[in-house]
């Protein structure tokens, strides 16, 4: 539950005017959802929430795991605006709200909405239904998740089944007219002045001589693959109306090394405050 206080604490640093917040799995918030389920079953929270949230009258929601905090300034305008009605406009299942960029290759087609660009992807594109902030439909999500429940096992309902399987219509049996909707936006038109910056002249500079290093280090028989582990963190962030660090801000249940790393090396202070007393003696 701190993890995802302080998430939230985050999102009205870098997202001015978010919607409200709504936390699932939990109990201890007046912002928590009611808990009628098992909260290590991912999939089965989520359902929950997206029943409530529909009784209550919301028919889309930004879904964001609790370890997914901004990193930068949100476009707020667009996310609050331009992706829910291009969402309506393109009967969208979700909306990625990260996408192309420096370190992110494009893998589908660009369509014009609302003045800006957002990328389709492929019925066949793996890892379309990727757990990183998105606005989805809620009836499509709750349907997807239903659909997942009643496939796999409990312990298979996790929030990477729910990326691996779900994404792939041959494997989870999903409605291909579901998986055919996917979108992202474009990461660099998206964001905001301040996140570009994340991928600065300076960052290329940066992860060009890491990378040369890396690879010095081989020939002379040194292993390379720790000191490559140690600068992952400068291909991590993600940009879009909501920059975010890939692969999150915990690891195999302690916080991850490499954004710890990101946030020392770019000496941005705010994007690790009060998160280490959490977690203390816990780095992956």
């Amino acid at each position: 539950m701190g993890l995802a206080l302080w998430t939230v604490g985050q999102m009205a640093r870098f997202w001015s005017g978010h919607p409200q917040v709504f936390i699932s799995g939990a109990e201890a918030d007046s912002r928590c959802l009611p808990l009628r389920d098992d909260p290590a079953n991912w999939m089965r929270v989520t359902a929950s929430a997206c029943e409530e949230l529909l009784q209550r009258g919301y028919d889309m929601a930004f879904v964001i795991l609790d370890d997914h905090a901004p990193i930068a300034e949100c476009n707020g305008e667009f996310l609050t605006n331009s992706m829910p009605r291009m969402m309506l406009e393109k009967d969208a299942t979700l909306c990625l709200a990260v996408g192309p960029g420096p370190v992110l290759k494009r893998k589908g087609f660009f369509e014009e909405c609302e003045n800006y660009r957002f990328e389709k992807l492929s019925v066949d594109e793996p890892w379309k239904l990727a757990l990183h902030p998105a606005l989805w439909n809620l009836k499509k999500l709750h349907e997807i998740l239903f659909h997942l429940m009643e496939k796999l096992p409990v312990p298979q309902q996790n929030p990477w089944a729910f990326e691996r399987i779900g994404s792939s219509a041959a494997e989870s049996g999903l409605s291909r007219d579901l998986l055919a909707s996917c979108w992202r936006v474009d990461g660099w038109q998206s964001a905001t002045k301040e996140a570009k910056k994340l991928h600065d002249l300076r960052d290329l500079y940066t992860r060009t001589i890491l990378r040369a290093a890396t690879m010095a280090l081989r020939p002379i028989g040194l292993s390379a693959e720790k000191f490559k582990n140690r600068i992952a963190g400068l291909w991590h962030p993600r940009l879009g109306a909501y920059p975010c660090f890939w692969s999150g801000i915990m690891k195999k249940g302690a916080l991850n090394g490499d954004y710890l790393f990101y946030a020392s090396i770019k000496n941005r202070p705010e994007l690790v405050g009060g998160i280490e007393t959490l977690f203390p003696a816990q780095r992956a």
